[in-house]
């Protein structure tokens, strides 16, 4: 008995379509292909290596209003049969949702996230980005004590949709990374900052660069003093306010805004930040680490203004929050893998630079200047836009850093910090969540120290 012939993604796609079209079910398909690199290395060697693949069909069957999901990696006939069976089957089992429906969007933008990308490139040359990049940062620096994380990782992937309305999309991406996190000593402490780098051609990758920057960082933060407990000004760099944002991007969730789940629910086009905050979300950017030209219900991506000259301008939706809202959908249907449910989630969320330079920031502030933090997992409550976060930053006295903070805990609320800002950098600096913001000065932020 021979196994049965697997399809690939696009054949899957075609044929689940056409049954389920003959049988008279309105469906989905998402599918997803992708093939992964990781490399750690330690010591000057190897000690990790991984090459996985994966690919599989989600399936969303609409039957009656109601939205039944099932998903396989068989890609045979027959395992695509059942799984249609079964999504179909799944539908009867829920309640029918108000706004259920499918559509055939417009085209989406042309956006290449390809290129040639990692042609040519084989596995030696990405061993040697690894090995590279660890030797770097471990002979930068006499302080440096060993190098416990950093390492190379690589994707290629292909993404398809396609429903029984008729709309069929495909979308290739690649992507790089290197990251590395020295550790460092001096007098007793231990501090330890990453750096990373991401590219779409391994080509633009420069593992030494990156060493020597996350080792600058590292080292900064040697001889660390305890921070007052007060309520000061501050400086907030553009990787850190970043990552504050990717904390509470869900509140800019039409689903949960719906729910009563954000401290927006209700305020749009009322003021909810400083004039001088505009914040998108933008999915062409080619640079993009979440970049796609549609979202996962097929809809074509575009750059949608969430907060614009301080006031709350739109909310990010998917088709079925949308028609619930009494508008359009903004391209912001999200889906964890072939084997998640359909929901609402931003892409790169972008807040845009100032025209303050960024060594006039901090002119005459007597403050702190903060640039990261941790615990956002327990710390930060996107209901209420509140959180208490451990942080990590300088004191800044008269305008001028005058020594690194042992680690101290910054308390608010993110929409009275965004209202709070006074001044924004005119740089850019992007995080590993896809969150890229300027430097801002605020006029007061909660600090626990000693």
């Amino acid at each position: 008995m021979t196994a049965a012939e697997q399809l690939t993604i696009a054949g899957a796609r075609t044929y689940v379509l056409e049954r389920a079209r003959q049988q008279g079910v309105e469906l989905e398909v998402y599918a997803e292909r992708e093939t992964a690199t990781s490399i750690q290395a330690f010591g000057g060697e190897v000690s990790e290596f991984k090459l996985q693949a994966r690919q599989g069909l989600g399936l969303r069957a609409l039957v009656g209003g109601a939205w039944g999901y099932a998903f396989t990696e068989n890609l045979s006939r027959p395992a695509l049969d059942r799984a249609l069976d079964s999504a179909v089957e799944n539908a009867s089992l829920v309640a029918p949702e108000t706004g259920s429906a499918l559509s055939d969007w417009p085209a989406p933008p042309a956006l290449d996230l390809y290129g040639e990308g990692l042609s040519g490139v084989d596995v030696a040359q990405k061993v040697q980005a690894a090995l590279t990049l660890e030797a770097a940062a471990r002979s930068a620096d006499p302080r440096v004590t060993s190098v416990p994380y950093g390492g190379y990782r690589d994707s290629d992937s292909e993404t398809l949709i396609g429903n029984t309305h008729g709309l069929e999309r495909g979308e290739k991406a690649l992507n790089a990374v290197t990251f590395v996190a020295p550790l460092v000593s001096e007098d007793g402490q231990n501090k330890m900052k990453i750096d990373w780098q991401f590219t779409r051609e391994f080509t633009a990758l420069d593992p030494t660069r990156t060493a020597l920057s996350a080792v600058d960082k590292s080292l900064a933060l040697l001889g660390a003093r305890p921070a007052p407990s007060s309520t000061v000004p501050a400086i907030i760099t553009g990787d850190c306010l970043g990552s504050l944002l990717s904390l509470f991007a869900p509140m800019f969730s039409g689903k949960m805004v719906e729910e009563g789940k954000s401290p927006l629910a209700g305020r749009l086009d009322s003021v909810v930040a400083s004039p001088l905050v505009t914040l998108l979300d933008d999915p062409t950017l080619p640079r993009g680490l979440n970049s796609r030209s549609f979202d996962a219900e097929g809809h074509p991506s575009a750059p949608l203004t969430l907060i614009g000259g301080g006031t709350l301008s739109a909310f990010m939706h998917n088709a079925q929050t949308a028609a619930r809202a009494g508008t359009v959908s903004t391209g912001h249907a999200t889906r964890h893998g072939y084997q998640g449910t359909v929901g609402v989630g931003q892409s790169n969320l972008l807040m845009l630079a100032g025209d303050t330079p960024p060594d006039q920031l901090a002119a005459g502030l007597t403050g702190v200047k903060l640039t990261d933090i941790s615990g956002g997992h327990a710390g930060a409550d996107p209901v209420t836009g509140d959180f208490s976060l451990q942080a990590e930053g300088f004191w800044i006295e008269d305008g001028v850093v005058t020594h690194p903070l042992e680690v101290y805990t910054v308390a608010g609320n993110i929409l009275e910090l965004l209202s709070g800002i006074e001044a924004v950098g005119s740089e850019i600096e992007w995080t590993m969540h896809a969150t890229g913001a300027p430097a801002v000065r605020v006029g007061a932020l909660a600090v626990g120290g000693s």
